[in-house]
């Protein structure tokens, strides 16, 4: 995400959402010996992990701290009985094909190549 930049129209709801540290934690390389190391010790019918110490539990807090959500106020909720092509029309202005759309979710590929500028594949732009 941090190569694709954010229109200042939409990082104004963004910030309001409170979802903006998101967008800017961007790539996170992953210590794949740790996440299996967790994975390993982690308990289901409890929800913790059991350590050497002890249990410990990632909570909604911990959560919040590490990636700068504000967890206080209303949760964001709707329903997800949406016509996708329908609410890309009316908030995009272009309804992207079937094939770009997997269930909630958009190519991001398709979205860059529809709102960068330039458009993909013209090197030359004359204003």
């Amino acid at each position: 995400m941090r190569e694709w930049e954010m229109d200042p129209c939409i990082r104004r709801y963004v910030m309001q959402s409170g979802f903006y540290d998101v967008y800017r934690v961007g790539h996170i390389s992953l210590d794949w010996p740790l996440i299996t190391s967790l994975v390993e010790r982690w308990r289901s019918e409890t929800h913790t992990f059991h350590l050497l110490i002890g249990e410990m539990t990632v909570t909604l807090q911990d959560v919040a701290m590490i990636l700068g959500l504000r967890i206080h106020g209303p949760p964001i909720t709707g329903t997800c009985d949406i016509d996708w092509s329908l609410l890309c029309s009316e908030l995009l202005g272009v309804v992207p094909p079937p094939s770009q759309i997997r269930g909630s979710s958009i190519s991001a590929r398709w979205l860059r190549e529809q709102f960068s500028y330039p458009p993909a594949g013209v090197d030359d732009v004359i204003l």
